[in-house]
């Protein structure tokens, strides 16, 4: 009987195996597959509630999902799944809550366990604007997110040193800066969720054109009484609480939240105060804390709230918007006022035009707003 050579017994042993991974591989589908699969669901799934942090904190939504999909492994890991932990934020000293154990660098490490993964997403964001070690993220536009990921990198969140790198890939592999602007295609095929505030009735944002340099909007939107009522008097007065300035930048619609309009200078969300107003009022309209909304606004706790006042629902800018360097200061305008106008804040004005804080300016004078 005639035998093979041992060299066709090797190939058609190479051919059986290649075949049969053939077959599995069309089965299961390949890594890639599977991860595109995986990062699709968990953009569909958490995409509204990155934005919704985003337009209450600030933080741009491409981060908020990019480091979810990273430390959560799409949702997929321990701490996720049995402590709905997606940021991967540790106990530390003041954490009164639940508590789950993990290996991490060290074994059976402490790790913050939620009820929900929506407990997860505010802490997160609360983690970050609380935390004093990330205060300079928060003077980046909420759209520079390749600053945001070098800045939490340098902050000390990961001790990978390849971190920024990690999250600014998930971010253009899937499209997640789409989410920081919310006015164009979502990279799943859908249309992003609205940016809109946590107390959003969930009508669709208007876009206006922008109004006239008071920053009034035409009179078809919904809108409390304050927001149309004539403000000519107060800006004329010198009472820093009842003055308004011309806003000459274009004025965005964000959304509205209970018939109330959301207003955008510099980046920064602001509402025209209504009659009836307070610090508390405000703040729990839109989740904040009182002494936030006093201090987001370089007002004392005591100082009261004012029909036409300029009410900002986030920290207020280091400096003004590009286009803007050099204010010339007219009859009745204060710091404060210019603080307010730009969005900038009071003590970055000072420090800008060296000026001792509590000093005032004086007409003519030019005032360094960038």
């Amino acid at each position: 009987m005639r035998q093979f050579p041992i060299y066709i017994f090797i190939i058609l042993i190479l051919l059986l195996n290649s075949c049969s991974s053939s077959r599995k591989a069309s089965r299961s589908g390949s890594p890639a597959q599977a991860t595109s699969a995986n990062a699709t669901e968990y953009i569909n799934k958490y995409s509204a509630l990155a934005v919704s942090e985003m337009h209450r904190t600030g933080i741009p939504a491409s981060i908020t999902l990019a480091q979810g999909m990273l430390e959560s492994n799409y949702g997929r890991s321990t701490l996720a799944t049995k402590g709905n932990n997606h940021f991967g934020i540790k106990c530390h000293s003041d954490w009164k809550g639940e508590k789950i154990y993990h290996d991490d660098n060290r074994r059976g490490e402490c790790f913050r366990s939620y009820p929900t993964a929506e407990d997860s997403y505010r802490d997160h964001s609360d983690f970050l604007t609380t935390g004093s070690r990330y205060k300079d993220l928060f003077k980046l536009n909420r759209t520079d997110y390749k600053g945001w990921a070098h800045g939490l990198k340098k902050a000390g969140y990961a001790t990978d040193p390849k971190y920024a790198t990690l999250l600014i890939n998930k971010i253009d592999a899937y499209g997640l800066h789409a989410y920081d602007t919310g006015n164009v295609t979502a990279p799943s095929g859908q249309k992003p969720a609205e940016p809109a505030l946590k107390q959003t009735t969930g009508q669709q944002p208007v876009t206006t054109a922008p109004g006239p340099t008071t920053g009034q909007q035409p009179a078809t939107t919904v809108q409390k009484t304050a927001d149309t009522a004539q403000t000519s008097q107060a800006q004329k007065s010198t009472d820093p609480v009842q003055a308004q300035p011309e806003v000459q930048a274009p004025i965005k619609v964000i959304s509205l939240s209970t018939g109330r309009k959301i207003r955008e200078n510099n980046g920064v969300q602001y509402i025209i105060a209504a009659e009836g107003d307070t610090y508390k009022s405000v703040a729990e309209e839109f989740q904040l804390l009182a002494l936030e909304v006093s201090r987001y606004n370089d007002l004392p706790p005591e100082a009261s709230l004012k029909p036409g006042q300029f009410i900002y629902l986030q920290p207020k800018r280091s400096k003004a918007a590009e286009g803007n360097s050099i204010h010339i200061v007219k009859a009745g305008e204060t710091m404060y006022i210019l603080s307010q106008k730009y969005a900038v804040k009071l003590s970055s004005l000072y420090k800008m035009n060296v000026m001792d804080e509590g000093t005032e300016c004086v007409p003519g004078q030019k005032v360094r707003i960038r």
